[in-house]
């Protein structure tokens, strides 16, 4: 029927998200072997155990670009659509370079990502009432999990 890339792209995604999802689970023990007493935490704080999966979400970057050059020719909205996940994984696999570095507070800026909508907002953050309009995505690393509140600027 012609549909074989986007069969290929949506397998490609579930079986990244699937993969990533185990690479972040505590009782598959993945973070825990990085840890010198087996520890989960203490495994997911390691600069192997981050930079591992900083190098893992390159290769999933370099496939992403792969499927964007493939797209120019055929559809604009797909190429936009690969050109905006293609730069989504880059910037996440800099904010595990930067927490396997220790930068802490940049990994946290590449993280952070603002609500655009107040009633959003409300429903998404930790207190509504304080006025707070952003959240942070914390892709398993729950020692970058931060609120910010919001103060006009």
């Amino acid at each position: 029927m012609g549909n074989f890339f986007p069969m290929m792209v949506c397998g490609l995604f579930c079986v990244f998200w699937l993969s990533f999802g185990i690479l972040q689970l505590p009782t598959a023990g993945i973070a825990a072997s990085y840890s010198a007493v087996g520890n989960a935490s203490e495994g997911a704080l390691s600069v192997g155990y981050n930079a591992g999966i900083a190098l893992y979400l390159i290769a999933l970057g370099f496939a992403m670009f792969t499927f964007f050059i493939f797209t120019l020719k055929t559809n604009t909205i797909f190429a936009l659509i690969f050109a905006c996940t293609t730069s989504a994984v880059f910037v996440l696999s800099s904010a595990y370079w930067h927490v396997a570095l220790g930068n802490y507070t940049t990994a946290t800026h590449l993280q952070h990502v603002w609500v655009p909508s107040a009633s959003i907002a409300h429903s998404s953050c930790a207190d509504g009432s304080l006025g707070w309009r952003c959240s942070l995505l914390h892709c398993g690393n729950f020692r970058l999990v931060h609120d910010f509140c919001y103060d006009g600027r």
